[in-house]
């Protein structure tokens, strides 16, 4: 059984191609469900986040079984060329570097950790894991939690919202007295607010699709509220937009924009997109006065920050080599436990079955020397000479060391 991950994230593939591959919870159910029906896949998590989706998996080929279901179902065709493919050693060593922070676009953020939980748990929820995968993403939570620990990868992290505000200041000068408008009411939001709240931002409206979640969070922060479906009355009040939902289709089209501008008298505004599918129509990029920017475009200026972090970055790479050798080695336990079991259960069934046949013929009261040469034959046929053969087709494939030792352990017997 091998273990492999199949995905396309920031670095394969640009938000126009990433929001078109991306799945919120109830559409990773619903892909785990289709995914397990597929011959020869045994467990599979998806984990789909706005740099990222990838499907894990263990199955009897390997990344063959899952690549090519992928690419025989016409909606996921057109994603072949920014796909990659990790099996075995270098999958379990790209998700310990997922949960770590390391294949992050801001590296060493820790929201990704609690993404592949949800992952995880949307797996468990769909009965999609119960073997060494589960075992491999319960690992990997205490890989991130052992790099977090022991380095400073996530003290210099430079995050989107930190980015953010570097960019509304540079448009502005100042963002005090800025009327901020925030969409959603999820972690991003939360963040979004900390960093408003820290450079003394007191006029912000939230506006949430779920009324109880986005006015619970808006008293809790002190900020007006607003329901979702009033938002193109409200956008021309506000200088600065900051929108992370999980939407399919955009929140804010052209129209708005252009309608809010006129209202405006045309003063700036500067809209962060940070969804992923985007919550804001390409287009309105186009618009003068308007300042536009994308998960995509934050990352590009986070990439030039990647310096200051790469002493923080070797250290993570050494805890996730060892982890790596930890995990291969319980996998190999493992194995040996089920290799031993599986053995033991053939020898069960050739015995029983020869037990019954003797026991057939002693009531038919045949010759006790018949059914001593009979048991003694069938056991030298099903335990030596069926052996042997196996052995014959494993040969080429072991190494010199497995030799020695299979040959000092029938030596010894």
């Amino acid at each position: 059984m091998t273990i492999s991950v199949i995905g396309l994230n920031h670095k394969s593939a640009n938000i126009d191609i990433r929001e078109k591959f991306s799945f919120t919870s109830d559409s990773a159910s619903l892909l785990l469900r289709r995914i397990k029906k597929v011959r020869d896949i045994i467990e599979v998590i998806v984990v789909s986040t706005c740099n990222r989706t990838e499907i894990y998996c263990e199955s009897t080929n390997g990344a063959d079984d899952i690549k090519n279901w992928l690419l025989s179902e016409k909606e996921y065709k057109s994603f072949a060329k920014h796909l990659y493919i990790h099996q075995e050693e270098d999958a379990i060593k790209h998700l310990f570097k997922v949960v770590a922070g390391l294949d992050s676009m801001v590296i060493g953020e820790s929201e990704v950790l609690g993404q592949v939980k949800t992952a995880y748990k949307t797996a468990l929820d769909n009965k999609s894991i119960d073997g060494k995968l589960k075992r491999l993403f319960e690992y990997s939570f205490s890989v991130a939690k052992n790099v977090r620990t022991n380095t400073d990868i996530g003290g210099n992290a430079i995050s989107f919202m930190y980015t953010s505000i570097l960019l509304i200041k540079k448009i502005f000068s100042t963002v005090e007295e800025k009327k901020c408008l925030l969409i959603g009411a999820g972690e991003m939001t939360e963040l979004a607010l900390k960093y408003l709240k820290s450079n003394n931002v007191n006029e912000i409206t939230i506006c949430n699709r779920k009324e109880e979640k986005g006015k619970k969070l808006a008293i809790e922060n002190g900020c007006r509220y607003s329901n979702l479906n009033n938002l193109s009355n409200i956008i021309h009040e506000h200088d600065v937009i900051i929108t992370s939902t999980s939407s399919s289709l955009p929140l804010i089209g052209k129209g708005n924009i252009e309608n809010a501008l006129t209202k405006r008298s045309n003063d700036s505004i500067v809209i962060i997109d940070l969804g992923v599918p985007r919550d804001v129509e390409s287009q309105i990029k186009n618009l003068d006065n308007v300042y536009l920017y994308t998960i995509d475009d934050l990352g590009q200026i986070i990439e030039k920050n990647y310096k200051i972090r790469e002493k923080s970055i070797k250290d993570a790479e050494e805890i996730i080599k060892f982890k790596i050798v930890e995990y291969k080695n319980w996998l190999s336990e493992n194995n040996n436990t089920e290799i031993i079991k599986n053995y033991r259960e053939y020898v069960d069934d050739i015995t029983n079955g020869i037990v019954i046949k003797a026991k057939k013929m002693a009531k038919n009261s045949e010759d006790i020397n018949q059914i001593i040469d009979y048991v003694s034959e069938t056991l030298k046929k099903k335990l030596a000479h069926e052996t042997t053969i196996k052995l014959k087709e494993l040969y080429p494939n072991l190494d010199e060391d497995k030799i020695e030792k299979l040959n000092k352990l029938f030596k010894e017997n």
